[in-house]
């Protein structure tokens, strides 16, 4: 309940605030809609009747040309039917009705408005009364072949459409306005009201909204001292909450990705124990079928045919020899212990053992190295094999240009290898990584290339990252930690 003086000050708003706004803004509303809603809302319906006229008078006009007035006469009733038209109808050049709809003028041929169309070709308004009933009607001329006005159309619209829009839209505005001075009214009274009780109210509000659930919220300690030291009660207890939840949440998730890591490494051992049996069992066969082909080829001597079959054999072999040596570098890393290493000499290793397989139409690789880059701890035959893969794949999909990127900041080295292939290929996924997936045509990759560098990423600590390239092409990045100065302990004698 509010108290005297208050009530007081709301009623002084009232009569010296609140009322003369509301009646400025009044008669702002009533000049607005007698100045300018009124006549746009009366040239709107004019304009309506205008385009149902000139929507139809072309097909008239050649109508009353070829003297067809059952067309014209179903023109005006398909224009009756639009609801909007009170009456329509078509005289000839002389002022003579043609054919007729609903309420509009006998005839033209005594009065000046049929004169004027035919002779100016002019739209004209009139406003009169048929049969007892204030009309508006409007005259278009009508033309024929040739451009020339053989007859005139006349649209007619009771005079009480355009009072019945102006009472809608005066409805409307006033409507409008009293929700508008409903609204004022309540910000001018109540806007200043925020002294009492709304301290105790924040409080309130935000207890509530703590016990739907909402964590987020805090109270800004505002007002007196002991509203306030509630407040920074309130918030201490809330931030306490939220980081016994991030803990929480945080240990869940790293038990998540823990157990999500342990099944893919299940996975990649189960795998990698399998092509590592299918590898030892296709290599002795393997040997024997080679042996076997290159002992016929010195024995069947000059027979081409023989030879290109031979030589067929040979090559399917070579690719499941290939195969097969991908199978144990993805099943099997090397032995060799991680040591220091310079990463542009792995990187130019990997270059030249590529250099015997680079085609012809490729120029050489474009190397971009920084300068001074930091040694790298890694197993150097692993290394290499991963970044021969890289290679090996950018060569196979690019057209004339592929390039190998060293740099470093504080932390990470990175091999980047970019190629400009084609920009039509899907966007690189983390599908590829998969053992034995590839996107390459059937018989042109074993899919095991990416996922042995990847292996070889995780057994140094790092990551391989595939993306779109510069050129279009497909960019992978091999980043690797760099390793950390071992601090001395200080001594004190």
């Amino acid at each position: 309940m509010l108290k005297g003086p208050l009530r007081s000050l709301h009623l002084s708003m009232l009569v010296w605030v609140v009322l003369p706004l509301l009646v400025l803004s009044a008669m702002v509303v009533q000049l607005s809609l007698h100045l300018a809603v009124a006549p746009a809302q009366e040239d709107r319906l004019k304009q309506d009747l205008e385009l149902v006229a000139r929507a139809v008078r072309l097909p008239i006009g050649e109508s009353l040309a070829n003297g067809q007035e059952a067309d014209i006469q179903n023109a005006l009733n398909s224009i009756f039917s639009i609801g909007r038209v009170y009456g329509a109808t078509v005289f000839d050049i002389n002022g003579n009705r043609v054919a007729s709809v609903g309420t509009a003028d006998s005839s033209l041929s005594n009065t000046q408005v049929a004169q004027i169309v035919v002779d100016t070709g002019d739209t004209q308004e009139r406003s009169r009364t048929i049969n007892g009933r204030k009309l508006f009607s409007q005259f278009l001329p009508l033309y024929g072949a040739g451009r020339q006005i053989n007859g005139l159309i006349q649209i007619t619209r009771l005079e009480s459409d355009f009072d019945k829009a102006n009472r809608v839209v005066n409805l409307y505005s006033w409507g409008a306005w009293i929700v508008a001075a409903g609204i004022m009214v309540l910000i001018i009274i109540f806007g200043h009201y925020r002294g009492i009780g709304r301290h105790v109210q924040r409080l309130v509000e935000a207890m509530n909204r703590i016990e739907g659930g909402d964590r987020s919220i805090r109270v800004p300690a505002t007002g007196p001292r002991e509203m306030a030291d509630i407040s920074l009660a309130l918030n201490r207890m809330l931030d306490g909450l939220d980081q016994v939840e991030r803990e929480v949440h945080e240990h869940q998730q790293a038990q998540r990705e823990l157990n999500k890591r342990m099944q893919a490494q299940e996975k990649m051992a189960a795998i990698g124990r399998v092509a590592s049996g299918i590898a030892h069992e296709l290599g002795a066969p393997l040997s024997v079928i080679s042996g076997r082909a290159r002992r016929l080829k010195n024995q069947i001597g000059d027979n081409p045919e023989s030879h290109e079959q031979l030589n067929k054999i040979e090559h399917q072999v070579n690719r499941l020899n290939r195969i097969v040596r991908q199978l144990l570098d993805y099943c099997r890393p090397d032995g060799h212990a991680q040591v220091r290493l310079n990463p542009e000499s792995v990187a130019r290793t990997a270059g030249h053992d590529l250099s015997s397989e680079w085609p012809e139409h490729l120029a050489a690789i474009h190397w971009e190295i920084a300068p001074d880059l930091p040694s790298i701890v890694g197993n150097e035959p692993r290394l290499v094999l991963a970044l021969v893969n890289l290679i090996r794949n950018a060569m196979q999909a690019a057209r004339s240009w592929v390039q190998v990127t060293l740099t470093a900041d504080a932390s990470t080295i990175r091999f980047i290898v970019d190629d400009d292939g084609d920009e039509s290929a899907p966007a690189p996924s983390e599908t590829l990584l998969e053992p034995f997936y590839t996107n390459k045509p059937a018989g042109q990759g074993s899919g095991l290339g990416l996922a042995i560098v990847n292996n070889v990423a995780l057994e140094h600590d790092g990551t391989l990252t595939l993306s779109q390239g510069p050129k279009g092409g497909f960019r992978a990045e091999l980043s690797f930690p760099l390793p950390q100065p071992v601090q001395k302990e200080s001594s004190h004698e």
